[in-house]
């Protein structure tokens, strides 16, 4: 199977300058009226600032434990709330991250996955499978057809489950994608 870094799939990067945090990962004065629409405590308002601006860079929702430590820093500074690692473990336990993932699609625009993605993701490669044979150019191209299809990218291990559970080279000549 293709490593993740072999392909176009979006990651954080560990060593964020400050420009990236400026540029990529402080809120919008948009992002800040959706969050205090939303958001009523510091815990709910810091969980849903990383789960919005990482979602924007990256086109999925990562865990939290995954983030570098600096990102979660300069949200929590930029929002004014304090980052206790404790008040992030609350806001998962509490179910507050799985409230907000769909008001963060909707305001975004953003289709889950499991709402169609597949198909989006399977009909594209299955087509870029006809002229490519670098299984990564092949992934690449998924990523590429969900994102201009405006859906919520899967988990990495996700597209590697797709690719081995499904062997796509012999399905090209009877697949419909509707």
């Amino acid at each position: 199977m293709t490593a993740i870094h072999e392909t176009a799939y979006p990651r954080i990067r560990s060593n964020l300058t400050d420009k990236d945090l400026r540029e990529l990962y402080t809120p919008t004065a948009d992002d800040l009226a959706f969050i205090r629409d939303a958001t009523k405590s510091a815990v709910t308002t810091l969980g849903l600032a990383i789960l919005l601006k990482t979602f924007q860079r990256l086109g999925y929702f990562p865990a939290f434990d995954a983030l570098p430590p600096r990102l979660i820093d300069h949200i929590a500074r930029v929002m004014g709330t304090p980052h206790i690692e404790s008040s992030l473990q609350q806001y998962e336990v509490s179910g507050y991250r799985w409230r907000h993932l769909p008001l963060i699609r909707t305001h975004l625009r953003i289709t889950a996955f499991s709402d169609g993605g597949r198909r989006v993701l399977v009909g594209a490669v299955l087509e870029a499978a006809r002229s490519k044979d670098i299984l990564a150019d092949i992934i690449n191209v998924g990523i590429e057809a969900l994102v201009q299809a405006r859906y919520e990218l899967p988990a990495f291990s996700r597209f590697c489950r797709i690719f081995h559970l499904k062997p796509i080279w012999g399905m090209l000549s009877h697949y419909d994608p509707r």
